[in-house]
């Protein structure tokens, strides 16, 4: 893509549903540079709490299967997700090409609030679709409220917590903008 200014990469940006996305292979280069990108977000304390973890091919593939498994398990507890939830969200596992889950480390000494810390990883992950979309790529974030089961197969240590998965791949088309209302009212100049 050809973009002339970063005001025309943010109004490009789009969340593109995982079934837009192609089953194409993305280079360990592309995702490097999104990850290099992360990196930069701005961060308070310079504590960089982005935690991510890389599933493409084989290793995705078992972590949908593992995610089925508990969320499948959890289900039969009486925890509180629908089967058609589980489905979706297994079945987008298995299609999205990468699926980089996305993580906070709170800091250890909690020289600042845990929010913080969040807007922080959110802001690396805009950095991430920022990139890929300047580079022509999808990506979705998709953070339903039961990634907290996945602790354990995450292999998440002491004082982190799963925020969600960001997906990347190629769009099967292109995706038109939602636009956005007038701002006017949600400004306040004094």
């Amino acid at each position: 893509m050809n973009y002339n200014s970063i005001s025309e990469i943010i109004k490009a940006r789009r969340a593109t549903p995982p079934g837009m996305l192609m089953k194409k292979e993305i280079s360990k280069e592309v995702i490097e540079e999104l990850l290099e990108n992360a990196s930069w977000a701005p961060n308070h304390k310079k504590t960089e709490p982005w935690r991510f973890k890389i599933y493409t091919g084989e290793s995705k593939q078992k972590l949908a299967e593992n995610c089925g498994s508990i969320l499948e398990a959890k289900r039969a507890e009486g925890y509180p997700v629908a089967e058609e939830k589980v489905a979706k969200f297994v079945g987008n596992l298995q299609k999205v090409p990468v699926a980089i889950a996305t993580i906070v480390q709170i800091d250890p000494a909690k020289r600042l609030p845990e929010w913080e810390e969040v807007a922080a990883v959110s802001m690396a992950v805009q950095n991430m679709w920022l990139t890929a979309t300047e580079k022509g790529l999808g990506a979705f974030w998709a953070t339903p409220g039961f990634v907290e089961l996945f602790d354990e197969i995450l292999e998440l240590q002491l004082g982190q917590k799963m925020l969600g998965f960001f997906y990347v791949g190629e769009v099967m088309m292109d995706y038109p903008s939602p636009g956005r209302r007038d701002q006017a009212p949600n400004i306040e100049w004094k």
